[in-house]
């Protein structure tokens, strides 16, 4: 134990006696421990953004939506004519038995007045299993039921956004608003979902009852889309090669004949923007790595000259009954405190510019205890592997030759 100590003290003593080496030599680590804890925190912070983007789409369920047929060589698009109805919706519900729940959608903007302000909302018109496929529920309140649906109930749900524009701080349930001149009460105000990487924002949504919005809203624009959720544990292939079967079906389509209808499957851009994630914090952790391994070779350089300079000093520590062990055990300790003096200063460093990212530049930042740890588990590994070296050269010097080194 007093041997440890010794070797710390003449440690301390010797890294002390040339400050501004010694400041030099732990800045690459500063730096390097500082990039990795920056870059990790903004990789996880993109993880953490795409995760709740996932969680607020949902990755069980497609999106089915009309498609122009083909006529004199030409195809139309989206829109063109309103290849899905209500009855496929209910068809794919009855008969499909990988299906969970769907629902007949329509979906525009609006110009929607409270009785304080106006304000121009996506509206969409569904049945209840709308909140079901789309993991929805309610902040306050409650979403509407099929009763109410098939009633033709003048009630809505609305999104956080939509809520504040045109409420304010005020509750918005039981308050109501106009669509079309047509007032309908709020109900409920859904969980906020936030805003996807495009910027879109999925609070600023307001949901009708399906039939009345057909009657009161949309009016001749008819529904050319619908919702379809799986079962738990159904592959969304299966799903869709099911769904896609009973739709041609019912639109009696030829065999050589292509689809009328177009499936967007959410659970592929969802593995997408996964994959896109972990792949950048990977980038970026490597990236932060190469400046800690520079900041590596820069202790051993330093090391090194420090093993030059005080070649007659180990010279006369060996004489006076210093043995190689000794000289080992101190330049290596020299390395490691070197690494740990500059991993703590960049882990304070890194916390801090992730914090400076995420209040000024409103990048999502998370700080995670596995980045601390790696970043402190680095600074040892670096000064151990880039120390050695040096440390072994010191105790392998012969005490007469260094005594003579000039």
């Amino acid at each position: 134990m007093l041997h440890l100590i010794g070797i710390a003290a003449e440690s301390f003593q010797s890294l002390g006696k040339n400050r501004v080496r010694t400041s030099l030599a732990t800045l690459g680590i500063v730096i390097g421990i500082a990039s990795v804890i920056t870059m990790v925190a903004m990789g996880e912070g993109t993880k953490r953004r795409v995760e709740r983007e996932i969680a607020a789409l949902g990755d069980d369920w497609m999106f089915v939506f009309s498609w122009g047929m083909t006529r004199g060589g030409v195809r139309g698009g989206q829109g063109v004519s309103a290849t899905l109805t209500t009855d496929d919706a209910e068809a794919v519900l009855a008969q499909c038995t990988y299906v969970r729940a769907a629902t007949p959608s329509n979906m525009m903007r609006q110009q929607v007045s409270s009785q304080f302000t106006n304000y121009q909302s996506p509206v969409i018109g569904a049945y209840a299993s709308f909140f079901d496929i789309r993991r929805w529920t309610a902040l306050v309140g409650r979403t509407f039921t099929d009763e109410e649906d098939k009633s033709q109930a003048k009630v809505c749900c609305i999104g956080m956004t939509a809520a504040r524009e045109l409420f304010g701080s005020v509750n918005p349930v039981g308050e109501t608003i106009r669509v079309n001149r047509v007032p309908f009460k709020i109900i409920g105000l859904l969980t906020p979902k936030g805003s996807s990487s495009e910027g879109r924002d999925y609070d600023d949504i307001i949901v009708f009852p399906f039939r009345v919005f057909q009657r009161k809203i949309a009016g001749l624009e008819k529904s050319a889309t619908m919702l379809v959720a799986a079962k738990p544990g159904i592959p969304m292939s299966e799903v869709q090669a099911q769904v896609r079967r009973l739709l041609r079906e019912r639109h009696r389509l030829a065999p050589d004949e292509p689809d009328d209808f177009r499936i967007r499957d959410q659970s592929e851009p969802a593995e997408v923007k996964a994959e896109t994630s972990e792949s950048f914090s990977q980038l970026l952790l490597v990236i932060a790595s190469v400046s800690l391994v520079v900041g590596g070779v820069g202790i051993m350089n330093i090391m090194l000259v420090s093993v030059t300079e005080r070649t007659r000093e180990i010279g006369l520590r060996m004489a006076i009954g210093a043995n190689a062990l000794h000289i080992l055990g101190q330049f290596l300790f020299e390395a490691i405190l070197l690494c740990v003096a500059g991993g703590l200063t960049g882990l304070a460093l890194g916390v801090g510019a992730a914090y400076a990212l995420e209040q000024y530049k409103e990048w999502e930042t998370v700080i995670t205890p596995w980045s601390v740890s790696l970043a402190v588990a680095f600074s040892l590994l670096v000064g151990l592997f880039f120390g050695f070296y040096p440390a072994w050269r010191a105790s392998r010097l012969d005490p007469i030759d260094a005594l003579r080194f000039e």
